[in-house]
């Protein structure tokens, strides 16, 4: 199963009927009261993250803490005077110049970063006694807005990757314990979840760092609200809770609208009269939960065994409730454990998912020391830099540094050849400017495999579904997909030499199409000219026609799709439709979408008379089949100018490049001045042009498939 964030986990304790329609459909998941602040979360995370960001880097801040004795209420204002001069106001200006009505959600964000502020000036003034004034804002405020992740084994055998970015990491000196701190813009109508959302950054990060960590929830809106949690009080409750919940999360999302034992209501009625989808829940699911039902199964959730009775002083309209479902073992079928599962140092033999997964999470390697060795590296070479924190995808590790001020970007870039040989790496280190940070993604000394199982499974979609193609993993671990019926991506250029992986990406590709769409909804026309990337593929069922192999072959596969769009526009005129879903959505027999995959282009381009005949099909289908519903993926070993000429490249707007043997290969590819390509690692690491933006991903694995 894909990775679950913290948010979903929250949202699974507050209602696992809106967890499933958030997770499937999308939409608001978030149960706001009444009269609350709205759409200003975003930017107050962000200018929250820009103020610490200030504070580290800004020596007037140091001066403010000199003095040996500090009072804490001054220090607060001399920081909100220094940040609402060089943060807060010039983001101010520039917002309202844009959109003056936003004046007045930005008066509220400043409100909340005053009591928070309040609150990081009593940080500092505790930590004062045990840190000088030059080191204490580096000491005290460790990290933000950072991703971390862990996979938890569960009784049933499977494993689940929970992914979280938390909002800060604090260093308490009294206490000698980390914390970390989540920042809440509205008043929520059960506080007790929220506790659950930090409880688990908590649990997260001491999987990472080992250490215990406390917890913190800062509700800075209407009014300032704190909750603190020790690490122990919640060791006790929630953290015992988590692999089981996780594994009745998979139970609940599983669930298939026919099918028995949907997910349950929520068990806090007073939710539902402000359930942003709550329309959408009653036609999918029927009528919300009754007062009278759901205090029974509170009721009968609430008898703590006799080693469970200790409890959080948790606080909101159903924290009895929570705290109940905390101290109650959650009732599944399998046995179940008391507390996480640890991961084993070699997989168990539970399954196959599980122990590829197992290999995939024992990862060894000091990514905070890597970090530190990039930094002291570029200060070697008089290139000043923070780190601003590692996020580790499967192929790389992408340190993100913050340039000393005066320090151009372009001394980092220089650096490239210089780095490779100092951190002995097998590869050119890729480094990009981002926004807030330089991007310096070094190879993951243990690499691990995406394995296709691991974020997709069997299902059939109805035909009104996106029809979606897996690109990658993201640095989250998230699987990124592009939808076939987006003007951007609705026809692909793909490119990479030998080794890159191309072959097991197209693989994965149409993996991820077959495995949720059925031969009634979804065709498929393949072109293997060497005859090794789709053997898997002969017998399957949604193939329009045997693949082809030869060039004579092609061309009558590409004539025959150019004919076929032909004839559908005919019968979208005839029944006054401008596309395939208008046409779908009144026929009585709706017409397939037709995915063609065309590997080794280039071998067919040596003869002029057959280069000529697909340029002129390809040309067609990719300025008009869209509409139609039929889509073009055209890979490539070697994308030559030659090869790929102006004319293809402009009729394919989406682009994925895995490794390619030259920089000017990987223009090609993805345009500009784009020769990042000619650097990748190979086996899958790919670089995808989504929009203006360039994404790098891991391509999935999918192995031998039995059709």
């Amino acid at each position: 199963m894909p990775p679950l964030s913290v948010t979903d986990i929250r949202l699974a304790f507050e209602c696992p009927r809106l967890l499933y329609l958030g997770y499937h459909s999308g939409g608001q998941t978030l149960f706001l009261p009444a009269g609350g602040a709205t759409g200003i979360g975003s930017a107050f995370h962000q200018l929250a993250d820009w103020c610490v960001r200030q504070l580290r880097q800004d020596a007037a801040f140091q001066e403010f803490l000199r003095p040996e004795t500090l009072d804490s209420a001054m220090l607060a204002q001399q920081i909100q005077q220094r940040l609402y001069a060089t943060v807060f106001y010039p983001y101010l200006q520039a917002t309202v110049k844009r959109d003056p009505a936003r004046a007045v959600g930005l008066h509220q964000i400043w409100q909340g970063l005053q009591g928070l502020i309040q609150r990081w000036a009593e940080w500092l003034v505790q930590n004062r006694r045990f840190c000088p004034p030059e080191q204490l804002i580096q000491k005290t405020f460790l990290g933000q807005e950072l991703t971390v992740r862990y996979t938890f084994a569960l009784a049933n055998g499977q494993r689940q990757t929970v992914t979280g970015r938390y909002d800060s990491l604090m260093y308490d000196f009294r206490e000698q314990r980390l914390c970390v701190a989540e920042y809440k813009t509205y008043s929520a109508p059960d506080s007790s979840a929220q506790v659950v959302q930090v409880a688990l950054y908590g649990l997260l990060l001491r999987e990472t760092v080992g250490v215990p960590i406390n917890s913190a929830v800062y509700s800075v809106l209407p009014d300032w609200r704190e909750q603190v949690y020790s690490w122990e009080q919640l060791a006790e409750t929630l953290h015992q809770l988590v692999p089981q919940k996780l594994q009745q999360i998979q139970t609940w999302l599983a669930w298939r609208v026919g099918q028995l034992d949907p997910p349950p209501a929520t068990p806090y009625p007073h939710l539902c009269e402000i359930c942003p989808q709550r329309a959408k829940c009653q036609s999918y699911f029927g009528d919300g939960p009754s007062p009278a039902s759901s205090e029974s199964a509170r009721k009968e959730q609430s008898k703590p065994t006799k080693a469970q009775s200790k409890q959080l002083d948790l606080t909101g309209g159903s924290a009895q409730a929570l705290q109940a479902e905390v101290t109650q073992a959650v009732p599944v079928r399998q046995p179940q454990p008391t507390a996480p599962v640890p991961l084993p140092e070699k997989p168990q033999p539970v399954s196959p998912k599980a122990q590829s997964q197992a290999k995939a999470d024992s990862a060894t390697a000091n990514y905070d020391q890597i970090s530190a060795q990039l930094v002291h590296t570029l200060k070697s070479f008089g290139v000043g830099v923070d780190s601003q924190g590692v996020a580790v995808g499967p192929a790389f590790v992408r340190v993100r540094l913050r340039p000393h001020m005066g320090v151009k970007v372009s001394s980092i870039l220089r650096l490239s050849d210089d780095l490779r040989v100092q951190l002995g790496l097998t590869a050119p280190p890729m480094i990009a400017p981002q926004a807030g940070f330089v991007s310096v993604d070094l190879p993951r000394p243990d690499r691990q495999t995406a394995h296709f199982d691991q974020y997709l499974q069997q299902q059939h979609l109805p035909i009104t579904a996106p029809v979606q193609i897996a690109i990658g993993v993201n640095l989250d671990g998230e699987l990124i997909e592009a939808d076939l019926s987006d003007p951007n991506t609705c026809h692909f250029l793909v490119g990479g030499t030998t080794g890159s992986g191309k072959s097991e990406f197209l693989r994965s590709l149409l993996l991820s199409l077959v495995a949720r769409h059925t031969p009634a909804h979804l065709q498929i026309a393949l072109v293997d000219p060497k005859r090794v990337t789709f053997p898997d593929f002969e017998t399957l069922p949604s193939l329009l026609e045997p693949v082809v192999k030869d060039g004579e072959g092609a061309i009558a596969l590409m004539t025959r799709l150019v004919e076929e769009m032909d004839r559908r526009y005919q019968r979208f005129e005839q029944a006054r439709c401008a596309d395939l879903a208008g046409h779908n959505a009144k026929a009585q027999e709706p017409l397939p979408r037709i995915v063609c995959i065309f590997d080794e282009y280039a071998d067919f381009m040596a003869e002029k008379e057959t280069r000529t005949a697909l340029e002129y099909s390809i040309k067609r289908l990719g300025a008009m089949a869209r509409a139609a519903g039929i889509h073009l993926i055209i890979a490539t070993q070697r994308p030559e100018a030659k090869v790929v000429t102006p004319l293809i490249r402009s009729n394919l707007p989406g682009r994925v490049a895995l490794r390619t043997a030259s920089d000017a290969d990987s223009m090609i590819i993805l345009g500009g001045k784009q020769g990042d390509a000619a650097n990748l690692l190979g086996k899958g690491d790919l670089l995808y042009l989504q929009g203006a933006q360039l994404l790098r991903l891991q391509s999935l694995f999918a192995g031998q498939v039995a059709v």
